[in-house]
């Protein structure tokens, strides 16, 4: 099934260290996931390796992105290993990636 707003297979439509203002008109605020930080919702349909994507969250520090989390569908996630080789990593049916060390099992920030 071809998704409209899909991209190449492993291309997603916004990148870590993007200015916010680039996304702004795409983004829905919700609850703050770290303190000092802010997080939204990315409200546009994203499709990955042909896979949709659940649901985007997208948190800033400093209106610079710095966390991209992607959550799945449980179903999905057996098709979603070459992930791991855009420096994405697996928490339960998310996937993380980071400018900053994320622990494995749990979304928190390590220092």
């Amino acid at each position: 099934m071809k998704h409209n707003n899909e991209l190449p297979h492993n291309k997603l439509p916004f990148k870590l260290n993007m200015p916010y203002d680039e996304l702004e008109f795409d983004l829905e605020v919700i609850n703050d996931r770290f303190v000092g930080y802010d997080s939204y919702k990315y409200l546009k349909e994203v499709v990955i390796f042909n896979i949709p994507v659940k649901n985007v969250e997208l948190i800033f520090y400093w209106e610079v992105l710095k966390i991209i989390i992607l959550e799945f569908e449980p179903k999905d996630l057996p098709k979603l290993k070459n992930l791991s080789n855009l420096n994405f990593t697996k928490v339960n049916n998310l996937y993380v990636k980071s400018t900053f060390k994320i622990c494995k099992g749990v979304i928190y920030l390590c220092g």
